[in-house]
């Protein structure tokens, strides 16, 4: 009977020092592409799923080079548009989601991002900042933020990017998976 609560015991001291261990050490996750898509699926199996998910794609255009489409309806909170890229294979090498919202204010975008970057991080553990910028350009002040997590094989970026000439505003936080 000892030899069995002393094997329990010593089970237990094993299991809470690999859950530990494994809480300090975070393993990132795999970078998959959202909405169920997957690296290198073809054109129409990508419009085969926004067709499912009763999503239009609004627009097909070649941006350097690559089919680039823009696609509205995908179900995300504040989400405003996808932005698919396609490769010179046909199949899928992008995703960008591009997040706005009219009622929100620089406070709310800010809020967004942050959210975003904690939950980025605690998937995928510390960042590489790419920018932190802000500057005039003419007579716009340009404010531009940038986040990257870096996976074998894909990686996904988080900006923020703000324009302003007095009155006129302009504000987006994206997200850009990319196999690669």
């Amino acid at each position: 009977m000892l030899k069995r609560i002393a094997g329990w015991i010593i089970a237990l001291i094993w299991f809470a020092g690999l859950t530990r261990s494994t809480a300090q050490n975070v393993i990132p996750e795999q970078i998959n592409p959202p909405f169920g898509f997957h690296w290198g699926e073809s054109e129409k199996a990508i419009e085969t799923v926004i067709t499912k998910a009763q999503a239009h794609i609004i627009s097909r255009d070649q941006v350097h080079g690559r089919d680039a489409w823009t696609v509205e309806g995908l179900i995300q909170p504040s989400l405003k548009r996808t932005i698919i890229y396609f490769g010179t294979e046909k199949t899928l090498v992008e995703v960008e989601l591009q997040y706005e919202r009219p009622d929100w204010d620089l406070v709310a975008y800010e809020d967004f991002l942050n959210s975003a970057r904690q939950k980025l991080e605690a998937k995928y553990g510390p960042p590489t900042v790419l920018a932190r910028d802000k500057k005039p350009e003419g007579d716009v002040m340009e404010t531009v933020v940038g986040y990257q997590w870096q996976q074998p094989g894909s990686s996904i970026q988080l900006f923020f990017y703000s324009a302003e000439r007095n009155t006129d505003v302009y504000r987006s936080v994206s997200l850009h998976y990319r196999a690669g």
